[in-house]
């Protein structure tokens, strides 16, 4: 008899699931039998800590990729990473110039996204599953808690598995020996079975009592939950029904049992105590808008606030959270977001990832009295934004007659635009490590100080300007604003851990299933719920499935915006034979300084302009889905007889 053998400091903690000790607590090291782990309650604990301190159970925030940038957020078109042209073997450049092959991907070397990794966590899942009913644990309903944890941990490996390699990714639900035949073990299946493999391990966990709806104690952070199980179900029926998935009609899922799915999901969330959140609660830290002169109405002003606010915080563990609308947070602190993903000017690192003006066109312009919000106007088109394929030519909404391109545009606009988007003549008040003489007024600033300073991002000004080569200067004439705190400068570190799932989201996948199941009513009303604590009036609900489907698209855009569904978005929207051509020509706004006018007013010219003079070259059919890697691919064919890739890997 083969001995296997297991060594425990590969497995250490994350969470003492068998004590009262500190969710990082180490199991015990050395060698031990593998059989003898069964035996003992203590270590049957620490086999599902490894499963929860493994490399794949990721982080996920933007500060979290660091050098590499979040590359799903920077190939979407929400995003221009401005590392791509100062060093072209970033992960961000190779992916805009192309560079992939199944043995060299951009998103499987930045580390967060591993097939390998994935599949040890399965795996693991699978072998605490083979042994948990008969091992050695001294109470039984911390056997009934562990078991249930480790098929929601199953279920959640799973859903990053289909989420970028789809039905390629075989379903493994037996813990393999290494003298096993895998071929009967590793299934290819259609994109809806491993959806429901994946529902079938969510409820195992919702049917435990054992497994609470909110974690309420920090030494069981990041353990998973009930709430949990509820977005996995959201998120991966929704991706089960949308065109690139649902393309068989004898197995695809249908919009209406994604529908059902989700309803009773989001049901269960709000029974739960599951709420947006709403309430700015330091008000005199995050209600700068108003002030300004960003948001001219008491409700924009109000919800601003408080959506800048919840991003910039980190769900608390306890009875009554801070934050009731986070579900599953990242498991680490999101680094520090100002020397990553910051403002030009300062002696950091980099500005990272930029507003696009694609992203920009997208919030609506506001007519509003002196305290309500009366109506609202896409600025473009929602059906057809531009009259070119290059992006160049937008075609502007004829019934909006407050987007003002020449003097204002910025103006009146939805007030998640000023929580996201850092724009020219902003004002900051932080800490600025830098000298400067202000190239307009002359005047000296000295460094390392506290001071207020506007951020111009004129091709003129040499501190945050638009530039076509600075890593510390924005690339499309806009910075990231939605994960910086208002007076965040030099001085302040990142804490705050990124929202992996939020109820928000799950309201808009509950609203488009609805939508697209021909419950338009109900569909637009969860749409209007999330415009509602934006602070944006409502869409009206008598509606075409097509007219509601552009306004469902459109919310899910600035809601999400600069997280990282929206690659998801880009890809699932269409048919596995399509592409994602509409998004390869990303654009920038090139804004130049002609002096001002009598009354001291700076005057602009506004040009819409392209990032670089190439396409970005992800966009093909095959970037679809991610290869699996070169050497797992022939380690699966060598195994099973069978051929196992994504099409043109």
């Amino acid at each position: 008899m083969k001995v296997k053998y297991i060594f425990l400091s590969a497995i250490a903690s994350v969470v003492a699931l068998s004590s009262c000790s500190d969710a990082l607590d180490m199991a015990p090291a050395g060698y031990i039998d593998m059989s003898t782990i069964w035996k003992d309650n203590d270590r049957v604990g620490a086999y599902l800590n490894a499963i929860y301190s493994g490399s794949y159970v990721t982080n996920k925030g933007i500060g979290q990729w660091y050098f590499t940038t979040n590359i799903p957020v920077a190939m979407s078109d929400d995003a221009w990473d401005a590392d791509a042209e100062v060093e072209t073997g970033l992960y961000s450049a190779q992916a805009y110039n192309g560079v992939a092959s199944a043995s060299n991907h951009p998103l499987l070397r930045s580390g967060n996204i591993s097939w390998g990794n994935l599949y040890e966590g399965v795996r693991k899942c699978n072998i605490f599953l083979t042994h948990i009913d008969s091992a050695t644990v001294t109470e039984e309903k911390n056997r009934a808690r562990w078991k249930a944890e480790a098929y929601l941990l199953r279920a959640y490996f799973y859903a990053e598995l289909i989420r970028y390699f789809g039905s390629m990714a075989p379903l493994i639900k037996t813990a393999t020996a290494y003298t096993d035949d895998f071929e009967q073990y590793a299934i290819k299946s259609t994109y809806r079975e491993l959806v429901e493999s994946i529902i079938a391990d969510c409820d195992s966990a919702l049917a435990e009592p054992a497994v609470p709806w909110r974690i309420t104690t920090g030494g069981e952070s990041n353990r998973v939950t009930k709430a949990l199980a509820c977005a996995l179900k959201s998120r991966y029926s929704l991706y089960a029904a949308s065109p690139l998935n649902a393309t068989n009609a004898l197995d695809a899922m249908t919009w209406e049992e994604a529908y059902q799915i989700n309803k009773e999901a989001l049901a269960s969330l709000r029974e739960n105590s599951y709420e947006l959140y709403k309430t700015c609660k330091n008000p005199s830290e995050y209600d700068v808008f108003a002030t300004k002169g960003q948001v001219k109405w008491k409700k924009g002003s109000d919800a601003a606030a408080a959506m800048h606010e919840y991003f910039c915080s980190t769900l608390s563990y306890d009875a009554n959270p801070n934050d009731k609308e986070t579900i599953w947070q990242d498991r680490g602190a999101r680094g520090d977001m100002w020397f990553i993903n910051g403002i030009g000017f300062q002696g950091y690192y980099k500005c990272g990832l930029t507003p696009t003006q694609e992203l920009v066109d997208q919030y609506e312009n506001v007519k509003y009295n002196s305290s309500t919000a009366l109506e609202s106007y896409p600025v473009v088109d929602l059906a057809l934004p531009y009259r070119d394929n290059t992006h160049l030519k937008p075609n502007f909404n004829p019934e909006n007659t407050i987007f003002d391109q020449v003097s204002n545009p910025y103006g009146d606009r939805d007030p998640r635009f000023y929580v996201t988007v850092v724009y020219n003549e902003c004002v900051r008040t932080a800490f600025w490590k830098n000298e400067e003489i202000d190239g307009r007024s002359g005047v000296h600033y000295v460094g390392n100080a506290i001071r207020s300073k506007t951020i111009w991002t004129n091709k003129e000004d040499d501190y945050t300007g638009i530039h076509s080569s600075r890593r510390q200067r924005t690339r499309t004439g806009y910075y990231l604003n939605k994960y910086l705190k208002p007076s965040e400068g030099e001085n302040a570190g990142g804490s705050v851990k990124y929202k992996i799932f939020r109820l928000a989201e799950i309201i808009l996948n509950t609203a488009e299933c609805a939508i697209n199941a021909g419950h338009i009513q109900e569909g637009m009303t969860l749409v209007n719920e999330i415009r509602n604590r934006a602070g944006m009036p409502a869409w009206p609900t008598s509606l075409t499935q097509n007219e509601a489907l552009l306004y469902l698209k459109h919310e899910r855009r600035v809601e999400m915006a600069m997280e990282d569904t929206r690659l998801d978005d880009m890809r699932r929207w269409q048919r596995p034979d399509g592409d994602m051509s509409d998004y390869q020509w990303p654009t920038a706004m090139e804004i130049s300084w002609l002096g001002d006018d009598k009354e001291g007013k700076p005057m602009y010219t506004y040009t819409r302009k392209h990032i670089r003079n190439s396409p970005r070259r992800c966009y093909s059919n095959k970037w679809l889905w991610v290869p699996i890697p070169l050497s797992d691919q022939n380690r699966l064919e060598t195994l099973t007889g069978h051929a196992w890739q994504n099409p043109g890997w």
